[in-house]
């Protein structure tokens, strides 16, 4: 059987519309918390930034988010997800879909 699966920021982003953030159940892109996505070498590489610097759900989202990543990857290549606790989340990396659901009106408006 042969694979027809290609990888590319688009296909991943994708796959990663359908992560819950399992504190929130909300989409973890539509969260703001996609901060890079690096495709090299028969690899991607995904980097997340949590909601809060002590995530008590943080092995939970980079396993849902390396499992949702993989299944759209061509065979033999891998998927490393990791958080980046460095940068900052707040409500302005909300999609405004979410922000207006939320009943949040950030960055004016």
């Amino acid at each position: 059987m042969n694979d027809t699966r290609e990888a590319s920021e688009t296909t991943v982003l994708q796959a990663l519309e359908g992560v819950l953030d399992p504190e929130l159940g909300e989409s973890i892109v539509d969260l703001g918390l996609v901060e890079r996505i690096e495709l090299g070498d028969d690899r991607v590489a995904v980097v997340l930034i949590p909601t809060s610097a002590t995530c008590p759900m943080a092995e939970v989202l980079i396993e849902d988010a390396t499992d949702a990543v993989q299944r759209v990857l061509p065979a033999g290549w891998v998927a490393e997800v990791r958080l980046d606790f460095r940068v900052i989340w707040s409500p302005a990396r909300m999609s405004q879909a979410l922000q207006e659901r939320f009943g949040w009106q950030v960055g004016g408006g």
